[in-house]
């Protein structure tokens, strides 16, 4: 089959960000399918332009590991006013640039992926131009997700808008794409055929993975190597990721145990002012470090003892979560020092090696346990690359989407042949 895939915000592994629908292609690829993506150039998680275009081009062909990927040119942004440009000249050019690759080939399978929906109803407008399946993918619930945390009305015109172009790509769906496991009930709860729905989380190449674990890097070395204990957290330092709490903890830990290291990894809006709570405690065992390209994130962890997630009792994980780290951590065997509450993590607390804590104090004191504990350090890591590798690798992943991607291919092939 031929997939075509919109999703704005798409990357590569050489790149910031997550890698989704890079693993998800590549495991396609080696099943013998065709898989172009369409990704803005202009980085979302670095604000970097990845691409140089000649005067007048608007996108730009490469292929990445026998996956095609057509890049987008779009305008740079830092504000609200210039994100809506940057989302509007994706819509624009990504049409463009898919009418002229029509020209020379046409797409079996159409993938259109929020965030925004745009890019879901772009692929919605050329699956109809086409007459092929069309999948849309919903990686965040819009605008349910604002609702929830009270930052639209559900009455608000721009949340009606929101509501009445999230169920008409529903019912123009052939399948319905979510990541969060909960999700499934949101979207069979507004009127839709629960079969039409698959539940695709996030999950983890290993192959790759273990690949990366092995090709050394100096500059990972040596922000790594001074420690014996290391405590990481890689990704975004926003208000979700709620990173406070790890600097209240780092504070006791400090007096309590100075050889463990707290390092994160990332970048984020609330990033200069952690680093300014870190420097008020006048903490030395916090380290605050550039974002590194997925692909060398494997190194990186394999040098680590334990890592961290934080999630705030909080809407945004009303309908579950599926963060790529975590299948990045279990992959690489690091215990999960949870800061969260069990009403929001439900079971994924119970998994050996995910230690919960709900305040500062309970986190210092799971984190100096399991330090000190070599023993279940070893078991807790053999049991999360087993249980990741069970239920997360891209390999499975990719075979469930592709049972039903074969199913309504065969199905559409009929249905054309039936009308000649």
């Amino acid at each position: 089959m031929n997939i075509w895939i919109f999703n704005h915000y798409a990357t590569a592994p050489s790149q910031v960000g997550g890698t989704r629908h890079y693993d998800l292609a590549s495991q396609l690829v080696q099943r013998g399918h065709q898989v172009t993506i369409f990704a803005s150039s202009f980085n979302h998680f670095s604000r970097k332009e990845t691409q140089e275009y000649a005067n007048g081009t608007y996108f730009k062909e490469e292929k990445l590991a026998k996956i095609n990927y057509l890049w987008i040119k779009t305008s740079p942004y830092n504000n609200t006013l210039s994100r809506l440009r940057n989302i509007l000249d994706y819509t624009f050019n990504a049409f463009r640039a898919a009418r002229n690759k029509m020209t020379r080939e046409k797409p079996d399978i159409i993938i259109g992926s929020s965030v925004h929906p745009l890019a879901a109803y772009l692929g919605y407008r050329l699956a109809k131009k086409t007459q092929k399946p069309f999948y849309f993918e919903e990686r965040d619930l819009w605008p349910q997700t604002f609702v929830d945390f009270g930052k639209l009305s559900k009455h608000n015109p721009l949340a009606l808008i929101l509501y009445s172009l999230e169920k008409f790509l529903y019912n123009k769906a052939t399948r319905i794409i979510v990541l969060f496991e909960k999700a499934t009930s949101y979207v069979a709860s507004r009127g839709i055929n629960p079969e039409k729905i698959i539940f695709l989380p996030n999950g983890v190449n290993l192959q790759a993975f273990r690949q990366n674990e092995t090709k050394q890097d100096e500059a990972i070395w040596q922000l790594m190597q001074p420690y014996k204990y290391k405590v990481v957290y890689t990704g975004s330092h926003g208000i979700a990721n709620h990173l406070e709490p790890l600097i209240e903890t780092a504070h006791i830990i400090q007096q309590q145990m100075p050889d463990i290291q707290f390092i994160l990894v990332g970048d984020g809006p609330k990033k200069k002012e952690l680093q300014r709570r870190a420097a008020e405690y006048q903490l030395t065992n916090i380290t605050f470090a550039d974002p590194v390209p997925k692909e060398k994130i494997p190194y990186l962890l394999s040098l680590a003892d334990l890592s961290f997630i934080s999630m705030q009792k909080s809407p945004l994980y009303k309908w579950g979560f599926s963060m790529n780290k975590i299948y990045d951590y279990m992959a690489a065997g690091l215990p999960l020092m949870l800061y969260s509450s069990a009403e929001v993590v439900g079971d994924f607390k119970d998994l050996s090696g995910v230690e919960l804590a709900e305040s500062p104090q309970e986190l210092a004191e799971r984190i100096s346990t399991v330090i000190s504990d070599h023993k279940y350090r070893q078991d807790a890591s053999q049991y999360l690359k087993a249980y990741v590798d069970k239920h997360f690798s891209w390999e499975k992943l990719a075979l469930k989407l592709e049972e039903h991607m074969l199913k309504d291919y065969k199905q559409e092939l009929s249905h054309a042949e039936k009308n000649i």
